[in-house]
């Protein structure tokens, strides 16, 4: 169990059955605040959409990828330069 004796797990689960004023544990539906659900005007796709999208991560993950590289290569440096110095 949790610690303590199981004597006092029982009286803790009684103490619980006998408090009728607690929130039960019970899935409700929620009746207030029911708003209908929009419906959305989905884009067409068309390929000068898909091109465009696809262009614009390619750029993204370019940058990314450099600037990882970047980092990496002075990471590497300063780990190097600091062997070097203490070899």
């Amino acid at each position: 169990m949790f610690g303590g004796s199981s004597s006092s797990v029982i009286k803790n689960n009684r103490d619980l059955l006998k408090n009728n004023k607690r929130e039960k544990f019970v899935y409700k539906k929620s009746i207030q605040n029911k708003v209908e659900k929009e419906k959305f005007d989905h884009l067409i796709l068309n390929t000068e959409y898909c091109q465009n999208i696809s262009k614009k991560l390619k750029k993204e993950n370019r940058i990314r990828r450099i600037k990882q590289v970047v980092f990496l290569t002075l990471i590497m440096i300063l780990l190097i330069s600091i062997l070097y110095y203490y070899a």
